[in-house]
């Protein structure tokens, strides 16, 4: 597979990299699922880099396009990743791989050897506990809103989340990464 990033011209990581396609109609849409057919770029996941690379000229170049539209796509990834990420939350809850709260999260990590813990925008944080401390376990504060978390469960005050399958963990921390890049580097 061809792919054209503007950063480095090695070969890349999918993980890290957000895919781009021009629609017939000259539009930016952003590819999170990397299904498109036709002519893409792939861009990293960082908001300050994608703004830079779009107020330059070179994706006109790369597309041969005299004119390119990409009313707020920054935004429009940000928005796709969180819809998402919490899409494979509720997969997760109807798999039965999800722990709601900090008491399931640590009776099954007792039991389980991978994790990922979300915590929720202004919950207490669980990364200096040495509990949760372990190479299998992955944790993720701050980048979802409580509110959105009990929407994905449909449960009520939901501050914390355990993913206990390996499969599931990677697929949702990809997304994670992401989404960290985004609001991280704004």
């Amino acid at each position: 597979m061809n792919k054209k990033i503007f950063l480095n011209s090695s070969s890349i990581n999918k993980d890290e990299f957000i895919k781009i396609c021009l629609s017939p109609d000259n539009k930016l849409i952003p590819d999170l699922c990397d299904k498109l057919p036709g002519k893409s770029v792939w861009l990293p996941a960082n908001k300050a880099l994608i703004v830079d690379i779009l107020r330059k000229e070179d994706l006109k170049t790369y597309f041969g396009a005299s004119k390119i539209f990409s009313s707020d796509i920054v935004s429009l990834i940000e928005m796709i990743l969180r819809k998402k990420i919490l899409s494979s939350i509720s997969i997760t809850k109807k798999s039965g791989v999800l722990a709601i709260g900090l008491d399931a999260i640590k009776t099954l990590l007792i039991q389980k050897r991978h994790c990922l813990i979300l915590v929720a925008m202004g919950a207490k944080s669980v990364a200096d506990k040495s509990f949760f401390r372990s190479n299998n376990v992955a944790i993720y504060e701050n980048m979802l809103e409580q509110k959105d978390l009990e929407k994905s469960t449909g449960k009520n005050n939901v501050k914390y989340l355990g993913i206990f399958s390996k499969n599931f963990k990677k697929t949702i921390q990809v997304d994670l990464n992401k989404l960290k890049g985004f609001i991280e580097n704004h």
